[in-house]
């Protein structure tokens, strides 16, 4: 998916007789670039975590109302994490990247640490939005760098690598955050006088605000070489038509010509964030409220779902490219992830029958299955249609069109689960609803999509 432009044919088609350069292998910079860009992502992942495993004690605490929930988690962390992504995407395709993305950090850092404070739930909103501006920085940025710093013939290699262990990495930030929460409640009596007055909450993002620190100085060290600099840099094939399009073409001319395919798109990832935002940001509260689960045992259930969960994901989603490329070709993302939103939406309905906490974790490992099936196959997706100079603002305006799906999700579930708090299972219900519906719908209307998205694919890379 993405958003393209046109200009450069004739030029290409005036220089077909002089050889395309031959790109470089990447190198340990670009190796060593990867690496730091996991560590900010794992970083990110653990601060996101610590909202989720902290959220019924600071509910307590707070006297927060499961709507107020829903508010934080979506309109709070998702709606301004995705309005921001189209301003960092801008400034990272103008400005060195490094910067950018090291500011990032250091919002969100500080935004963490603001939670600590809060003391009401408006002050816990304006947190969250700290937390869902600096965070929107991760995925422009890493899918405007990672082209620029690997070959075709190594990109999807390193984009494999990244996706994989940056999933992984979620569950260590899973299971690391509730490590981290359990060791501050044991060692609460050592800490200063001033600061045993605060709840294990609070000093928990106390300490994460202050990990950002030596990231955000990482960060700074890092390779940021772009276009004809970058290690990966391919410039269109000569003589294929087509080729060099989109290299020089405006951002608003593609957008004009194809915003039928990206709204259908767009619309479709949409209407299954709506259930799927349930699986990461809701089942883990089933477990805690209704079987008592404390946030490190929390921590830990979660972070070994997701390790299975993605292993078995990146497995069977490697193998279901291979079988899909075969019998359709270009459309094989498409029906990938298509499949895997029919299958979360109906592996949800076992939610309504788990009888221990156990039960959950092993719910949660089921459904991150199918999506990580299809999820392992969209950075190369994302990278392959849209051109360099345009590729993080591209990615930015996707993510701001998925916006109003990815706060309803949430937010609707906070409301339904509000509305039936009187039913034991109410919270789960309310989860199963939204995840068949939202997961279905999206399916279907993929589905519908798949022959405009190939021409879309074919239009902006005549090579594929």
């Amino acid at each position: 998916m993405a958003l393209f432009t046109q200009t450069a044919a004739a030029a290409a088609a005036s220089s077909s007789h002089v050889p395309a350069p031959v790109a470089r292998r990447a190198g340990a910079a670009s190796w060593y670039t990867l690496a730091v860009l996991l560590i900010a992502t794992i970083l990110g992942s653990i601060d996101g975590m610590l909202v989720t495993l902290l959220t019924e004690p600071m509910r307590v605490s707070l006297s927060l109302s499961d709507t107020q929930i829903g508010m934080l988690k979506g309109a709070g962390l998702v709606l301004f994490s995705g309005l921001a992504t189209l301003p960092l995407g801008w400034l990272g395709d103008r400005f060195d990247r490094r910067i950018v993305l090291a500011a990032c950090v250091l919002v969100w850092s500080a935004a963490t640490g603001l939670r600590g404070t809060a003391m009401d739930y408006g002050m816990l909103f304006i947190a969250s939005i700290g937390l869902g501006v600096g965070e929107a920085g991760l995925g422009p940025l890493t899918n405007s760098l990672i082209p620029d710093l690997f070959p075709r013939a190594q990109r999807v290699l390193a984009n494999a690598i990244f996706g994989i262990a940056a999933l992984f990495g979620g569950a260590l930030g899973a299971i690391l955050g509730g490590s981290i929460v359990q060791a501050i409640e044991k060692s609460h009596h050592l800490l200063p006088v001033a600061l045993q007055a605060y709840e294990t909450w609070r000093l928990t993002f106390f300490a994460m605000a202050i990990v950002g620190a030596p990231v955000m100085l990482l960060v700074l060290t890092i390779r940021s070489a772009r276009g004809a600099a970058a290690v990966g840099y391919e410039p269109p094939p000569p003589g294929i038509e087509g080729a060099g399009e989109a290299a020089g073409i405006g951002f608003g001319d593609y957008l004009r010509t194809h915003w039928r395919t990206l709204a259908c798109l767009v619309t479709a990832a949409g209407l299954a964030s709506v259930g799927l935002s349930s699986i990461g940001s809701w089942i883990p509260i089933v477990a805690a409220r209704q079987f008592g689960v404390q946030p490190a045992q929390l921590g830990q259930g979660i972070g070994v779902a997701v390790m299975v969960g993605t292993l078995l994901g990146g497995v069977l989603g490697v193998n279901a490219m291979r079988v899909a490329r075969r019998r359709v070709g270009l459309a094989a993302p498409v029906r990938v992830m298509m499949l895997g939103y029919c299958a979360a939406g109906l592996i949800s309905i076992a939610l309504l029958f788990v009888r221990s906490a156990n039960d959950v974790f092993v719910l949660l490992t089921m459904l991150l299955v199918p999506l990580i099936c299809g999820a392992v196959v969209l950075p190369n997706v994302l990278q392959e249609v849209a051109p360099a100079h345009l590729r993080a603002r591209v990615i930015g305006l996707l993510s701001i069109g998925g916006l109003p799906f990815a706060v309803l999700g949430p937010l609707a579930i906070g409301m339904v689960s509000d509305a039936v708090k009187h039913i034991p299972n109410g919270l789960a219900m309310a989860i199963v609803a939204a995840t068949m519906t939202g997961c279905l719908l999206g399916a279907a209307l993929l589905r519908a999509t798949e022959p405009a998205f190939v021409r879309l694919i074919k239009t902006v890379n005549p090579a594929a």
